[in-house]
């Protein structure tokens, strides 16, 4: 006999899609959100779940935290030029400023609330 198990009630599929409220004002160009050069700290509250996790993080195209991986920590990373926090409800993105070397870079933070998965998308450049 085999048995499925879930996060929730709802079948895979019928979660809503999460809802988010951006607290810091930064600018949306095309989905993604648009990070000066000189960088800054962004939340994001989560308006329909209450306390969604890290399911992944892309920076500049490349895994750089992913379930099953050396992390433990599902609620925080910290990368060469970013952190991401996530607190209850709310996901705190810090970005540091480019270097002189650098003309973009971005940064996909992708989270869950458990059978329901969404990134919140940042492209940073000059």
């Amino acid at each position: 006999m085999a048995s499925l198990v879930s996060c929730g009630d709802e079948p895979d599929g019928k979660w809503d899609k999460m809802k988010w409220k951006n607290l810091s004002g930064l600018a949306k160009e095309n989905g993604t959100y648009v990070v000066p050069a000189d960088g800054g700290t962004y939340a994001f509250e989560c308006k329909n779940y209450s306390a969604p996790w890290l399911s992944g993080i892309l920076a500049d195209g490349e895994p750089v935290y992913y379930p099953g991986g050396k992390q433990d920590d599902f609620h925080s990373f910290t990368g060469d030029w970013f952190s991401v926090l996530c607190d209850h409800a709310t996901v705190t993105v810090t970005i540091q400023p480019l270097d002189e070397a650098t003309d973009n870079r971005s940064l996909n933070v992708g989270v869950t609330a458990g059978d329901i998965f969404d990134s919140i998308d940042f492209v940073q450049r000059r």
